[in-house]
């Protein structure tokens, strides 16, 4: 029986003893990464991120002993130290360990990007700090397992409660792998949303091979959805409106402009000018369907709805019915165009960042990215190509996206610190806060100038935030967050978002019957997933995708539908009751 035992011993241990500098490099890097991610504010469970990685690492020893026969074992070194070196990077660099939104920015980077953001990284001192401390755990490791020489008498113990913490460890991780095996295989993206599906993402290679598997998963979804786009049927439309606007903002709190709130600072004087003469209709009840810009350019763009049981990719986006209802959509963006270098808003812009579906989208669409968002109105098409035809002009700005200092030019930088009241943040909240109201500041200045070029012609437009922002409203935070118990606050500042209407005086001449409906549906309750029902509308499109009851202009407007936001959380009974309610 002992002998058993021995041999069971030896054989649990044998890739340990084998691969023991491996082993213990593994261990060190696993430690060091979970230590900088606590540094750098990003959490997670201190038990579970330490014993966990154990039987990742023994299997990483198993491998390189398999290896080590036909003397490839130096393929696992340099496989294991690239891994652990970018995890490390990456915490430094982007403060996030690897995780979907990481992995996408890697894959979506084309040849020019990728040469950009190496000399970017070899000149940031994040990537030297991985290098030199990634060094330093390979040769502590060395002289670890060197010199540290165990008493022969305990060296059976060590043994059997290191083969109980490998076992341990093993029993918590197989169900992970089984999990991202089924990722791996997973067609598209409703895979991930399901949690019974989601792997415990205490280790660097699970996090690795679960960014890598989503980013897989949406590469395969893209296609599907591409095929649905090109196969958009031709719709027929009575051009009610030959002009429509549509704006999307980015990061705008609706808490932060006296067009909500009469006692916050003047941040929307010449939108609050166009309220007061009539020409803008601030919409009171509006949420969004996410606080993540690509999720809510999918639920926006998208004719699917939680109603549906089929993929969202069998469903096209409403600008292909647009064109092929005989209007011209023109796409202008601050962040999502084809060639920009900018890789932080290559993330959400998946949807349009194809240039197979790009092109079922746009007629025309810009292809480089400005400073800041004023700089792009130059790039508006001449107004004979926009008035002469139908025309959808979609445009999406930077907004008040972090970092809101560099969101503005210098001459909006009007408030200071000392203008701001404010219970949270201290004397950095305060500036922040300032910064964030000189931004909202210039998109006012930007929103208006966008107007200004179609006022006087037979115009509608809309203007909506993709998403809110905390700014130091009920706590010392701002941006967003990723909660899994969503609060009432949180649903408040970072769900709520700002919605309006504009209107020409001669689409109050030329509609006057859609005008009085804009005019009195302001404080009906949307989602914002919804939008594209009433821009259907406005152009007198027919097509089964149309829906009455989510067109919030229309008599059959639905308004006890659940709103749904976050992770499948009815916004309206979280409202009501103060309390979280699972769809």
């Amino acid at each position: 029986m002992d002998k058993r035992g021995m041999n069971l011993k030896d054989i649990l241990s044998y890739s340990v003893r084998t691969e023991k500098v491996l082993f213990t490099f593994s261990i060190l890097m696993e430690l060091i990464i979970l230590a900088a991610a606590h540094i750098m504010g990003m959490g997670g469970d201190l038990f579970l991120g330490t014993l966990m990685p154990i039987f990742d690492c023994y299997v990483i020893c198993f491998v390189a002993s398999m290896l080590k026969k036909i003397r490839l074992d130096w393929i696992v070194w340099i496989i294991s130290t690239v891994i652990f070196t970018g995890e490390l990077f990456t915490i430094i660099f982007y403060q996030s360990e690897y995780n979907i939104r990481v992995l996408q920015l890697v894959l979506e980077t084309n040849p020019g990007e990728a040469g950009e953001f190496i000399l970017s990284a070899l000149l940031h001192p994040a990537l030297w700090i991985s290098i030199v401390t990634t060094a330093a755990a390979i040769y502590l490791s060395i002289l670890l397992t060197g010199k540290i020489h165990l008493n022969q008498r305990l060296r059976p113990t060590f043994s059997w409660i290191g083969i109980a913490l490998i076992l341990w460890s093993g029993t918590r991780q197989i169900p992970a792998y089984i999990k991202l095996g089924r990722c791996l295989s997973a067609k598209g993206y409703e895979a991930f949303t399901e949690k019974r599906y989601m792997p415990h993402l205490s280790t660097t290679c699970v996090r690795l091979i679960h960014g890598i598997a989503f980013n897989k998963a949406q590469s395969s979804e893209l296609d599907v959805l591409t095929a649905t786009v090109q196969n958009t049927p031709e719709s027929s439309s009575s051009k009610e409106c030959p002009l429509i606007v549509l704006i999307i903002g980015e990061s705008f709190s609706k808490y932060h402009t006296p067009l909500y709130i009469p006692q916050a600072l003047p941040t929307n004087p010449k939108l609050e000018r166009l309220k007061d003469d009539g020409y803008l209709i601030p919409y009171t009840d509006v949420v969004t369907t996410s606080n993540l810009t690509s999720n809510v350019m999918r639920n926006m763009f998208s004719m699917w709805d939680e109603n549906y049981t089929d993929s969202w990719t069998k469903h096209t986006l409403f600008p292909a019915i647009f064109r092929k209802s005989g209007y011209n959509v023109w796409y202008l963006t601050n962040q999502f165009a084809l060639n920009s270098s900018d890789i932080w808003n290559g993330i959400g812009g998946t949807i349009f960042n194809k240039p197979e579906l790009s092109e079922c989208l746009f007629d025309w669409r810009n292809d480089a990215l400005k400073q800041y968002d004023g700089d792009i109105l130059d790039l508006i098409p001449d107004t004979m190509l926009i008035f002469n035809r139908p025309t959808l002009l979609i445009v999406h700005l930077m907004g008040q996206h972090v970092k809101y200092k560099s969101r503005y030019p210098e001459e909006f930088d009007r408030f200071k610190s000392d203008d701001i009241r404010n219970e949270y943040g201290g004397t950095k909240g305060k500036q922040i806060i300032a910064e964030y109201a000189n931004a909202t500041l210039y998109n006012d200045f930007v929103v208006d100038s966008i107007w200004s070029i179609v006022k006087g012609h037979d115009a509608v437009g809309i203007y909506l935030s993709d998403h809110g922002e905390e700014v130091y409203d009920w706590r010392d935070f701002h941006e967003r967050t990723d909660e899994k118990q969503m609060s009432l606050n949180v649903a408040k500042y970072q769900f709520e978002i700002p919605f309006m209407f504009f209107m020409s005086d001669d689409f109050i001449k030329n509609h006057g019957d859609l005008a009085e409906r804009i005019r009195i549906s302001h404080d009906r309750p949307l989602i914002n997933s919804k939008l594209k029902h009433t821009l259907l509308r406005l152009a007198g499109i027919s097509t089964p995708e149309y829906k009455p009851t989510d067109d919030i202009l229309s008599d059959e407007f639905d308004i006890n539908a659940p709103r749904y936001i976050g992770n499948h959380i009815s916004y309206d009974s979280l409202l009501g009751n103060g309390e979280t309610s699972n769809k």
